[in-house]
């Protein structure tokens, strides 16, 4: 009924891209301060504190809609390359994430949050990130277009 409704599944992928955007958004921002980029001035635990909110709602947001989505075109999902390289992707992403919030380098953030260089694990973790995220982001847009 999703894929067959006028409405409901451009508002799933409307709000599928809203989630995303959201999230890999303010993701971004807290890669690119991980990584000594922007917000120099400002301490990187308070911008991971006032970005989580907004990174937790994306990212639900983005489950719960590409959940019904995939719901609604299981088979042409499976069949497309493109999926499996979003997904694997978003497992790298996901996995990014664990190790570095169960790391060393995070629990002692307090410790070079304000330098003007962060350690390269953190930076490394910053890029890993960006680049599962765009390629997540590339992946998905090229799965709902390649038929």
């Amino acid at each position: 009924s999703i894929r067959e409704s006028i409405l409901m599944f451009p508002l799933l992928e409307g709000g599928h891209l809203l989630g995303i955007s959201v999230s890999a958004g303010t993701i971004a921002i807290s890669d690119l301060r991980m990584m000594g980029l922007i917000f120099k001035k400002e301490s990187a635990s308070d911008v991971f504190h006032q970005l989580i909110p907004w990174i937790t709602a994306g990212f639900l947001m983005m489950i719960v809609t590409g959940t019904l989505l995939l719901w609604s075109e299981p088979v042409k999902c499976y069949n497309s390359i493109w999926f499996r390289l979003k997904v694997l992707f978003l497992f790298l992403a996901g996995l990014n994430v664990l190790i570095f919030h169960s790391s060393k380098i995070y629990r002692s953030m307090h410790e070079w949050e304000w330098s003007a260089d962060p350690p390269r694990a953190a930076k490394l973790a910053g890029w890993i990130s960006l680049i599962s995220w765009g390629i997540v982001i590339i992946a998905g847009r090229t799965t709902a277009y390649n038929f």
